[in-house]
């Protein structure tokens, strides 16, 4: 399944302030990665999304319903053929989902993390997990 990311810049006048990372999985064979979205100026968390490489999972939270939610996607090759999985979250409220996805351990998987604001996909950060 391919993902398309249409709308990538928006000229909406959120200003939330975005933390992304990667450090070694707990397990010691991949690579976990995260996008954390706060409210501007303050540490309240609005939304989430990471790649964990044990069990190969996306996960999304989207903390409010105030019209903004989470895009989660990845996008890994297996041989000669790319694959991408991904999803939006946008119902708010403390909301959370989670996709485990099939990967083959070692591969590199590129996560990338949207907030999304009502069907426009803004504030995008990409990161290269490790399955």
């Amino acid at each position: 399944m391919a993902t398309v990311l249409v709308g990538v810049t928006s000229t909406a006048a959120y200003a939330d302030t975005i933390d992304s990372a990667c450090q070694p999985s707990w397990d010691g064979s991949g690579r976990d990665c995260f996008v954390n979205y706060y409210h501007a100026g303050v540490s309240d968390l609005v939304g989430h999304g990471s790649f964990s490489a044990h069990g190969e999972r996306l996960v999304a939270r989207d903390k409010y319903a105030d019209g903004r939610g989470v895009y989660v996607g990845a996008t890994w090759w297996a041989g000669s053929t790319q694959h991408a999985d991904g999803f939006w979250l946008t119902s708010g409220a403390g909301a959370y989902r989670e996709l485990d996805l099939s990967i083959a351990e070692g591969t590199s998987v590129t996560l990338t993390v949207c907030q999304t604001d009502n069907g426009n996909l803004i504030n995008c950060r990409t990161q290269t997990a490790i399955a």
